[in-house]
């Protein structure tokens, strides 16, 4: 089963922002922090590819959506992920907060 993504750039550098700091998450004794781990990794390094061909490509500034398609077990820990790690991450940025949150709502209803 797999989730289609349509995602602003804004919101895919955001999300990129977030899955980047699963690097530096610990090791935990906890099976499922470890499930949110690995799953984030692989995450990390799909978003971290995306922005990086948005970058090469110059469309930074473009109102092009970037389509993203991502297995059920990935949108459940990309949610996961964005509600655990938002509000110790983005401090002072509403605007990537209100990203953030638009893009774990959407992920939740294409869930249900």
């Amino acid at each position: 089963m797999k989730i289609e993504l349509k995602l602003s750039t804004d919101t895919l550098m955001a999300a990129n922002k977030i899955l980047k700091e699963v690097y530096n998450l610990p090791v935990s004794c906890v099976s499922r922090e470890n499930v949110y781990k690995s799953i984030g990794m692989d995450l990390a390094d799909k978003f971290d590819s995306k922005c990086k061909a948005q970058i090469r490509k110059a469309n930074l500034f473009e109102n092009k959506k970037v389509k993203l398609t991502l297995k059920y077990h990935e949108a459940w820990a990309l949610e996961a992920l964005i509600a655990d790690l938002t509000d110790q991450l983005i401090e002072n940025n509403e605007y990537q907060r209100s990203l953030l949150f638009t893009l774990r709502s959407t992920i939740h209803q294409k869930l249900a």
